[in-house]
């Protein structure tokens, strides 16, 4: 007994010595990211739109994307939109000074880089709580090092923001569903409301989530989780109101349904190439004169559909049935920069340092089966032999990851399928891939342990 609490103790102080490494190799991989980057121009397309509300904001308290007054002072008040939601301009808002410069860049990337902090530690509980110390040490590595959790650090975009959001959200719904105080499954479940809507005001991709776990309601199995659901719900609506409420007040719509319409039509191009122009890729409805006309009305975008499928049936349905995924997934952004960034860099340590670029290539070889495996794991998750080889309650939280994960691709799947939308995802992506091969080991376990009781018997 002595020698296994000696075995016990020994095990412990590993995985605390883990745990810490792993924290402060993410933490400096994330900071070296953030202080050896230099990107050529910070304050571009969609960077440009966040800043520029985010000074509307600050100088006029009107919220828009018109970029006249960064660069003319005098300028006048510009007329307020609701094309793009306000959670990550209301965080550049507050690091704002008295105008544009690089001390607001470091300023911004900095918050960032702890920001992608969170990211991880969120990432670690909330693997370690569902598939064991180990398994959850392994997500925590592979979140830590993984050099896309860093390469967003430097750029004013919404995916390190939206990452931790995710994490956190999907933290405090697993909380709510393993917990066995009523209290805390209720207050677990608000804040995973408030967090999942601060989602939807950083990027509206999962705006429908909130409603589609209502309608899950119906099925006998989640229906036992009406009180979490039905609190989680009424939280995220409170929040989403104010906004919701500003919109019909100011453009006389709950939101910008021309930006919806636009990303369901610039994904309806095979391969994201206009009539399979290499030149083209990434951006096929630039060069096509028809697509604004196609995106103006929800009949339009369907007509534009239907005539490709037509003209196109098995290019179309392959796009949509597998080409998509692969393209949510892929390591290097097809309109991105040099295998893994978006937008050009002057600098940064993953492209010279021989630590950084070592990282790299072990992450990159082991990406796609990590991806594979996550793939199956979503589907895995839902086998009755998954509550035999977890808990009930970590089978609940595994069932309920697996749930969003289907979404999000089935999202992506009918709109614009650019790989950087996966980023925030992916620590998800990778818990399910470390579950899927626990579940392979423990599935054997469980098959050699009937066999040897069968054979007892016998």
């Amino acid at each position: 007994m002595h020698v296994v609490a000696k075995t016990t103790s020994v095990q412990k102080a590993l995985q605390i010595t883990c745990l810490v490494f792993i924290f402060f190799l993410g933490v400096f991989l994330r900071f070296a990211t953030a202080d050896g980057t230099v990107v050529d121009h910070p304050v571009r397309n969609d960077g440009r739109d966040y800043i520029a509300y985010a000074w509307n904001l600050k100088s006029f308290d009107v919220y828009s994307k018109n970029f006249t007054a960064v660069d003319q002072p005098d300028a006048a008040a510009p007329q307020s939109d609701a094309y793009r939601p306000p959670g990550y301009p209301l965080m550049l808002r507050a690091l704002l000074r008295d105008r544009v410069d690089p001390d607001f860049w470091m300023r911004t990337v900095h918050v960032q880089a702890w920001i992608a902090v969170l990211t991880l530690v969120c990432s670690l509980w909330l693997a370690i709580a569902l598939v064991g110390t180990w398994g959850g040490l392994l997500v925590g590595l592979l979140v830590a090092i993984s050099p896309h959790q860093s390469i967003y650090v430097p750029y004013f975009l919404t995916e390190t923001l939206y990452g931790a959001l995710l994490m956190v959200a999907l933290g405090f719904s697993v909380g709510s569903l393993k917990s066995a105080s009523w209290k805390w499954r209720s207050v677990c479940a608000a804040v995973a409301g408030l967090s999942f809507a601060a989602m939807c005001l950083v990027r509206p991709t999962i705006n429908q989530w909130i409603p589609t776990l209502l309608f899950l309601l119906l099925v006998p199995r989640v229906r036992r989780f009406h009180r979490e659901i039905l609190i989680c719900s009424l939280a995220f609506f409170l929040a989403m109101a104010p906004w919701w409420i500003r919109n019909v007040n100011s453009t006389h719509e709950m939101s910008d349904a021309g930006q919806m319409r636009a990303t369901v039509q610039q994904g309806s191009y095979p391969d994201l190439m206009y009539r399979g122009d290499p030149a083209t890729l990434g951006y096929p409805y630039f060069y096509d004169s028809s697509s604004a006309q196609s995106a103006s009305s929800w009949l339009n975008v369907f007509s534009d559909l239907r005539a490709k499928f037509a003209s196109e049936p098995l290019t179309m349905l392959k796009w949509y049935a597998v080409g998509k995924t692969a393209y949510f997934f892929h390591w290097s952004p097809p309109d991105g920069w040099h295998d893994m960034f978006t937008y050009p860099v002057w600098r940064s340590p993953w492209l010279t340092n021989p630590f950084f670029i070592l990282i790299t290539v072990v992450v990159r070889a082991l990406y796609v089966p990590l991806i594979v495996c996550g793939l199956l794991g979503t589907f895995i998750a839902f086998l009755p032999s998954t509550s035999v080889c977890f808990s009930a309650r970590n089978t609940d939280g595994i069932r309920f990851l697996a749930l969003l994960h289907i979404f999000v691709i089935g999202v992506h799947v009918v709109g614009a399928p650019f790989a950087r939308y996966s980023v925030p995802f992916r620590p998800l992506t990778f818990l399910l891939a470390i579950f899927f091969l626990l579940w392979i080991i423990r599935s054997y376990r469980q098959m050699r342990l009937a066999s040897s009781s069968l054979a007892y018997r016998v």
